[in-house]
């Protein structure tokens, strides 16, 4: 007989309609993949996201399930751990189950995993520990939206209570596997405290994660501690790298500050896949060249044409990857940038490769002409000689590490680095073209920190940078003039 784990929290953490949910998922994954945040780092080997209600924390968690989305069709056991906050219990907890039910259906358990989880003295049998358990069931809908509803994944659900951060290692070890196994991390931040000394606690808490320190987090600075604690652990074993994906707490939605509720998203990853990428920059720099020798009058092409349809319709484009060539229609990340009488007009892009290339220059020419918040609507009386369209291709961003402002001043290359700059939740992005108008590394950096929404002269040890290359094509660069009207 098969057992099936009902949801507890269908209706009260997330909608029990699977069409709303399927909804609010699509909505939250889509703004992640979209987010600065989500960039190109080397695939990780696990993620740490929190587990309250969608509506306060699927923002956050979505940063994490987003960056796993290349490994769709590499993940085969997604093992998930996370404190027990209905009953206190001696060890680390499975349910005796061999599915859990979403409203999108249900998710086998990997009983083989299950049976070496049980080989450890304090891994137990526990149905009761499971039964109204949300933190590990909120982010089964994720994986399924993500994954497929209908993919064949199995899952490890471990619920941890009175135990050490060691045996949580332990069984981390024990469930490692390959390639094929994702580690889910469930936790959220510090609890009830006023906004203020919640953003100073879950500050904290982010460089104790970041650096690593496994021995001085508890469970006054995240639910999930012990879970956190024990991945700490193995990841600093293994010479892994972790990077914040983002931070909020509930205050930051319901404008209620007085008692609030933090959550972080972190990627935790090789760190030798992500040095790999240094050369991949050279990789990255020889195809794109390559892709606007051979392609990049037709990529002109498509936004201009996406620009002409917005004027006519109000909407960007819509284009089949398979009316183009495979290096059209493989993901990649573009900008494109709009200039009238040599002004900027316009510049949308994306940071992450999330759709077919051809897809993406055709969304983004629209949304640089017709939705950039800082500028009207393109006028059809504004289309002439004097509007030049440029396309960036970006490479995937890499971590950029520094020690202090002025060593990161001094490890610029003008002209060359693209740099996305973060302080908590505050971030912001300049092109290589910027440097144009701020050759002065130092001015770079101060308009980058006011971009980010910060003051100029503002420096932080949470400050943290990501680089990455462009190469592009502007339509001065096929034709001086008629390029608007060109056939």
């Amino acid at each position: 007989m098969t057992i099936i784990r009902p949801p507890a929290v269908a209706g009260t953490f997330y909608p029990a309609d699977a069409d709303i949910l399927r909804s609010e998922i699509d909505g939250l994954m889509d703004a992640a993949l979209h987010s600065d945040a989500v960039s190109g780092d080397a695939p990780p080997k696990a993620i740490i996201v929190p587990h309250a209600g969608l509506m306060f924390s699927g923002a956050i968690a979505a940063l994490g399930f987003a960056t796993v989305r290349a490994l769709k069709d590499t993940i085969k056991r997604i093992v998930i751990i996370g404190p027990a906050h209905r009953m206190a219990f001696q060890g680390i907890a499975l349910a005796r189950a061999d599915q859990f039910a979403t409203p999108f259906g249900t998710m086998r358990c990997d009983l083989p995993a299950l049976q070496k989880a049980l080989a450890l003295p304090h891994v137990q049998m526990l149905d009761e520990a499971h039964t109204l358990e949300h933190g590990l069931e909120i982010e089964l809908p994720f994986i399924q939206r993500l994954f497929g509803e209908d993919a064949d994944i199995g899952i490890v659900p471990l619920l941890v209570s009175r135990c050490s951060p060691r045996q949580v290692h332990e069984v981390i070890e024990k469930l490692w596997g390959g390639p094929e196994t994702l580690i889910v991390i469930s936790s959220d931040l510090s609890h009830f405290h006023d906004y203020d000394t919640a953003q100073r606690m879950d500050n904290r808490t982010r460089a104790m994660i970041e650096n690593f320190d496994a021995e001085n987090i508890d469970t006054s600075d995240a639910c999930g501690a012990l879970p956190v604690a024990g991945m700490l652990m193995a990841a600093r074993n293994r010479g892994m790298k972790i990077k914040t994906l983002g931070m909020r707490n509930s205050g930051d939605v319901t404008g209620d500050k007085s008692r609030v509720v933090g959550y972080g998203a972190w990627t935790v990853y090789d760190a030798k896949a992500a040095n790999m990428q240094d050369n991949g920059v050279d990789d990255f720099t020889k195809a794109t060249e390559h892709l606007i020798k051979t392609h990049g009058a037709e990529m002109l092409g498509l936004c201009r044409q996406s620009i002409l349809h917005g004027v006519e319709t109000g909407a960007p484009l819509q284009v089949s990857p398979s009316q183009f060539d495979p290096a059209l229609a493989t993901p990649g990340a573009c900008f494109v940038t709009l200039k009238k009488a040599g002004q900027l007009r316009g510049c949308i892009g994306s940071i992450m490769a999330h759709a077919p290339l051809a897809t993406d220059l055709c969304e983004n020419a629209f949304k640089a002409a017709f939705r950039d918040p800082r500028f009207a609507g393109l006028g059809r009386d504004e289309i002439n000689d004097d509007l030049e369209l440029s396309i960036s291709i970006l490479s995937p961003p890499a971590p950029f590490p520094f020690d202090g402002e002025a060593d990161l001043i001094s490890k610029l290359t003008p002209f060359e680095d693209g740099i996305i700059l973060s302080d908590g939740n505050r971030r912001g992005l300049f092109l290589p073209q910027v440097w144009d108008q701020l050759p002065d590394p130092k001015d770079f950096l101060a308009q980058l920190k006011r971009k980010a929404g910060l003051p100029m002269d503002h420096w932080s040890p949470n400050m943290r940078a990501e680089r990455f290359v462009t190469r592009g094509i502007s339509s001065r660069d096929i034709q001086a003039s008629g390029f608007w009207f060109a056939r």
